[in-house]
């Protein structure tokens, strides 16, 4: 069967939710489009990452079976769903469909709600004899706006203000390399308990952790994802008067696949956004989760399409 050159764009929506009901709900719209002369031929296989404490409810879209790829007992750490749309795309971007995925809140409990949730992110990718000429517009991400929920320290809590800076890192061909995390405490007290970072990485594996680090979830294929958990032991003492940090290492290396043509493909040259959350544990409490998450982009050059 010749392969048929698709070229395909996804735009997923920011997510709102809505308070009442507890815990708050939402929906995250996804639309898929093809910009090729040719139409596709098979499904698009649709990969979604959630934001972290946002969980799926479980609901089937109408014509639509979600599988969920990836749930884990921390809800910091990110959901994986996947679903095929088998709509035939049309021609020029001349056609496009769109599944809307009910979603709720799972609410931190060592930390406050943020104003604005950690991102999202949302890949397509072609099946079947379909090939993609263009990954730059395969994966977007989105972000979803938390309503006010206001939430008191319990008793006892050992307040701190977590947040983390990345050092952006360059994946030339299938190349390894590392990409770091500096992690922080604004303010308040020195942590009494061991920190939390999880990384999910699109498009690329993670080859090697850093200290008391674990692959909590190993993708399975080019389209799903890495997802690392780092666990960082106190004491992380707040900035003034000085800046003191720990830095988390992270092995990387871009993913390949075979396309249909039989050659050796990768991903698109250009940014490759990772999500990256920092959590408290034990008695300490986050008290602004607003700069703990954030998108953590990777910059990829020499890649093959």
């Amino acid at each position: 069967m010749p392969v048929n050159p698709v070229n395909l764009y996804v735009r997923p929506q920011s997510i709102t939710f809505a308070t009442p009901p507890t815990p708050p709900s939402g929906t995250l719209t996804i639309t898929i489009g093809n910009f090729s002369s040719t139409p596709t031929t098979s499904p698009v296989q649709v990969t979604v990452v959630l934001p972290p404490y946002v969980r799926w409810n479980g609901v089937n879209p109408h014509g639509i079976t979600i599988t969920n790829v990836f749930v884990y007992s921390n809800p910091a750490a990110p959901q994986i769903l996947r679903y095929n749309d088998p709509t035939m795309l049309k021609s020029g971007g001349t056609q496009e469909h769109s599944v809307a995925i009910g979603v709720t809140v799972s609410l931190p409990t060592n930390g406050a709600v943020p104003d604005l949730w950690p991102y999202g992110v949302v890949n397509a990718l072609p099946t079947g004899n379909d090939s993609d000429t263009n990954l730059s517009r395969n994966i977007k991400t989105y972000s979803a706006e938390a309503p006010p929920l206001p939430v008191t320290p319990p008793p006892g809590s050992n307040l701190v203000d977590l947040y983390f800076l990345h050092r952006t890192s360059t994946l030339v061909g299938t190349n390894p390399d590392t990409t770091e995390f500096d992690l922080y405490n604004n303010l308040g007290e020195t942590t009494a308990n061991a920190l939390f970072f999880y990384v999910a990485g699109p498009f690329y594996t993670i080859t090697a952790l850093p200290p008391n680090g674990s692959l909590i979830h190993t993708h399975r294929d080019f389209g799903d994802y890495d997802i690392a958990l780092a666990q960082v032991p106190p004491p992380l003492p707040p900035l003034p008067p000085l800046l003191q940090s720990v830095a988390v290492r992270f092995g990387i290396q871009a993913n390949t696949y075979t396309g249909p043509d039989g050659q050796m493909h990768s991903g698109p040259d250009g940014p490759r956004d990772a999500l990256a959350i920092i959590v408290s544990t034990g008695n300490d409490f986050d008290t602004n989760t607003n700069d703990s998450s954030r998108v953590a982009s990777m910059t990829a050059l020499n890649q093959s399409s």
